[in-house]
Formats: C-alpha cells, sequence, structure tokens
C-alpha cells in the first residue's frame, strides 16, 4: 500500500529486511506485545540463527520496525502531498486507507498503535513512535502552507488536523467501520474550509 521500490541486496540483507517487514505487519495487526519472536521466524520461515545474527533482542528489532514505518509510511503520505493542496492531500491519503480497510488491510496509523502500546512500558521504543508523530504533524504543516494558510495559524491547523486524523483512526482500529475514516475524511476537510470562510 505505501509504495514499495526494489533494491538489490546480498541474501543477509534480504534476510534483515525479511524480518523487518514481517515484524512491522505484526506489530501492527497483533501488537509488539502479543508477538513473539517465533511468530516473525514463523512469518519469514528464518532460523532462529538469523535473527540474532541482526538483532540482539525484540527491542533492538522494535527500533528497526520504527524507523521501517517512517521511511514507508511518512514516505507514502508525503508522496500524496507533492503539488496537492491540503483537500486533494487528504482525499488521496484516505482514498487509499478506505480501499485498505474494505480490503481488510488497514491497521491505523502504525505510530500511534504501537506508540500507545508501550507508551509507559518501553519508553526507548516509544521515543521514535513520537518523534515519528511530530515528522507527521510538521508533513501536515507543510501541505497547509502550500494550501495558503499564513504562518501564524499554520502550527494551530496542522496540530488541530493530526488530532481529527490521529484519533478517528484509533476509533477505526477499534471498530473496524470503514465509514469512520470516510467521517475523517470529510472532517479534515471541513477544518479547512471552515478557515477558509473565516479568514
Amino acid at each position: 500500500m505505501w509504495g514499495d521500490k526494489v533494491i538489490k541486496t546480498t541474501k543477509g540483507e534480504q534476510s534483515k529486511i525479511k524480518l523487518i517487514e514481517c515484524a512491522a505487519q505484526l506489530f501492527l495487526e497483533k501488537g509488539y506485545n502479543a508477538t513473539g519472536i517465533n511468530d516473525i521466524l514463523a512469518g519469514t520461515g528464518l532460523p532462529k540463527g538469523s535473527f540474532y545474527f541482526h538483532f540482539s533482542s525484540k527491542k533492538d528489532l522494535a527500533i528497526e520496525v520504527s524507523k521501517y514505518f517512517e521511511k514507508k509510511f511518512t514516505g507514502w503520505l508525503t508522496s500524496k502531498s507533492v503539488g496537492a493542496n491540503w483537500n486533494e492531500f487528504i482525499t488521496a491519503v484516505t482514498e487509499d486507507m478506505i480501499m485498505g480497510a474494505e480490503n481488510k488491510k488497514h491497521f491505523g496509523c502504525p505510530f500511534a498503535v504501537l506508540g500507545l502500546e508501550i507508551a509507559f512500558s518501553d519508553i526507548d521504543i516509544s521515543e521514535h513512535y513520537y518523534n515519528s508523530l511530530n515528522k507527521l504533524i510538521a508533513l501536515f504543516a507543510s501541505v497547509f502552507k502550500f494550501s495558503g494558510i499564513p504562518e501564524d495559524k499554520i502550527n494551530i491547523l496542522s496540530t488541530r488536523a493530526f488530532a481529527i486524523y490521529e484519533g478517528y483512526l484509533v476509533y477505526y482500529r477499534i471498530g473496524k467501520d470503514v465509514n469512520t475514516i470516510k467521517m475523517m475524511q470529510q472532517d479534515l476537510i471541513k477544518i479547512y474550509e471552515e478557515y477558509k470562510v473565516v479568514k
């Protein structure tokens, strides 16, 4: 869903990538605590030695997964923002999410999903997700800037949009109702439209 590019890698690098990608999917679907190393090995078909060759622990892997999500998920969102105003950006992003949700392949925002789970239990990992969330707010701010929002209003609007975005995605993850994402789309467009009327 997030636009994969094929890059030539060694066999060892391919094994590491497989472990990270499998862990990312399992963490997002089942949760970090509910996913064991054996689950990841079963999903990749790799031996236990392969895991410990690349990662010293599950926590070490989790940090790599956070970097993976930042690259893939933020990269996907950034690609939707290029040359797009706020309404075009939100429409493109949410249409992809709706399609994923209808195919049972959308699980919410990885930064919020995993960040919420480990916020108090594993601060080292949660810090990575917190930083990724802040980059998401910065991306929203850049789209608002491109859309003509004055500098002194951008931070307020992007933080508000972020709260709406994450709130709806947490609600969607719990209820699994595609209409939640459709409502999110409407509300995120509405805050921009309302601002244009007010100014």
